[in-house]
């Protein structure tokens, strides 16, 4: 949720050090803790380098304090679930994959990984399925009703989740998506789609209305408009906003999808960026040396510097590709065909060429000099992809620097290798 927006403040530091040491893992459970938070963000008492962190914060709170106090049904769902049909039907959801990250940026990682390779998960597998593994055996995630997993691009997140729902005796709900994009696909995902609803209405015991499920997409449609809004500014060579501040929001990317927030905190942004950017443009603020392009994630763990690194070398990661709006404009009135869409249309998911396209779409919509594309280990579709990756981008002579490493697990990390290529790629590109 957050990714290290409270790393400097010294009393989440020792709220930090109560739970991590394993005397006080019921405060998460504690509805006075979330109201603690939200009302700090509210009066000021945290700061935010933009309006609009203040209300993801305060959004993420609310949700989190849903999923612990558990007055309705709870399913964990994985990267790039229909949440709208959450939202639409009432019914709570967590992403551990989103949890671990925000505890990878907390510094909570290695007592996670450690509780996961001791029940046997190895350290070649994700290390942000090793940390939700590592959480809900250790009671830190709340453990849900039900799991919700959908196919795309990641074949971990289903194997965790098939994993857990037969550790816990759960139901597993698996949304299978195609790799094709035609009319078959579509219906094939729809029906899967009325059978996921029809199952969390017996799990929670719900009624779904179609009005409400109607609502859930217009939201997520406004999202994509002010998402698209947000990008349309962050492409201004004065814009002020990169990747190290955009990774406070793919919560809103992976989770947010069918609230009526999200698209109010992409709206704060938007205007905010147009403000800073009018003032860049007034005080004569000079554009990065070097503008980049990051492919996957960056490591999230304390100690990783890589995009301050960067900056301070004179080159900015401008954008990243799990900002970009991939989904078309969805129609509310047939909502179910409408997330069936956004589902089929992800651009990693299904031909490679898919992705090779949209990157040289980033590329060229936001200038950039070059391209970083980081090879988390955990991730097999993300680093078996890297030399086709590599050969297209050198035939459209955009340089590229190969990066590997892990997002989550600090163990591994190596500063003075990454920095060494890193200063050879600038070198390069000057």
């Amino acid at each position: 949720m957050t990714f290290g927006l409270f790393k400097k403040n010294t009393a989440m530091g020792k709220f930090k050090e109560m739970i991590i040491c394993n005397r006080n893992k019921r405060l998460l459970r504690w509805p006075f803790l979330y109201f603690l938070g939200r009302e700090a963000v509210r009066r000021g008492l945290l700061k935010f380098p933009y309006r609009a962190n203040a209300m993801l914060v305060e959004y993420g709170l609310q949700e989190l304090s849903k999923a612990y106090q558990r007055k309705t049904a709870l399913v964990w769902s994985s990267a790039f679930s229909p949440t709208e049909i959450f939202y639409a039907l009432g019914v709570h959801h967590f992403s551990p994959e989103v949890a671990a990250a925000v505890s990878v940026s907390f510094g909570f990682q290695e007592k996670l990984l450690k509780e996961a390779e001791t029940n046997w998960w190895g350290r070649d597998s994700c290390s942000f399925h090793r940390c939700a593994m590592g959480g809900i055996l250790l009671d830190y995630f709340p453990r849900p009703q039900a799991f919700c997993a959908s196919t795309h691009l990641c074949d971990g997140g289903v194997l965790l989740f098939n994993n857990l729902a037969a550790r816990y005796r759960l139901p597993m709900l698996l949304l299978d998506i195609p790799l094709r994009q035609d009319q078959y696909s579509l219906d094939y995902v729809v029906r899967q789609l009325k059978e996921i609803i029809a199952a969390l209405e017996d799990y929670s015991g719900k009624k779904m209305r179609e009005e409400r499920l109607e609502e859930a997409v217009a939201f997520a449609d406004a999202a994509r408009r002010e998402l698209e809004e947000v990008n349309r500014w962050r492409s201004h060579p004065l814009s002020p906003f990169g990747a190290r501040q955009a990774l406070a929001y793919l919560y809103l990317y992976f989770n947010g999808l069918g609230s009526p927030v999200t698209p109010k905190i992409y709206n704060t942004l938007a205007q905010e960026l147009q403000i800073r950017i009018n003032e860049a443009a007034t005080t004569g603020t000079k554009p990065p040396r070097c503008r980049l392009l990051w492919l996957h994630l960056p490591p999230l763990f304390r100690g990783n510097n890589i995009l301050a690194y960067l900056e301070e070398k004179g080159a900015k990661v401008v954008f990243e590709e799990f900002s970009h709006v991939y989904w078309e404009p969805m129609e509310p009135h047939s909502p179910l065909e409408a997330i069936a869409r956004r589902m089929l249309s992800h651009f990693s998911y299904g031909p490679i060429e898919r992705r090779l396209q949209v990157i040289k779409t980033m590329a060229e919509r936001f200038a950039v000099d070059g391209v970083i594309h980081f090879s988390h280990w955990g991730c097999r579709q993300n680093c078996g992809s890297v030399r086709i990756i590599r050969d297209y981008l050198r035939r459209e002579g955009i340089p590229l620097l190969l990066l590997d490493g892990d997002c989550a697990d600090n163990r591994s990390n190596a500063p003075g290798q990454v920095r060494t290529r890193i200063d050879a790629f600038l070198e390069m590109l000057a």
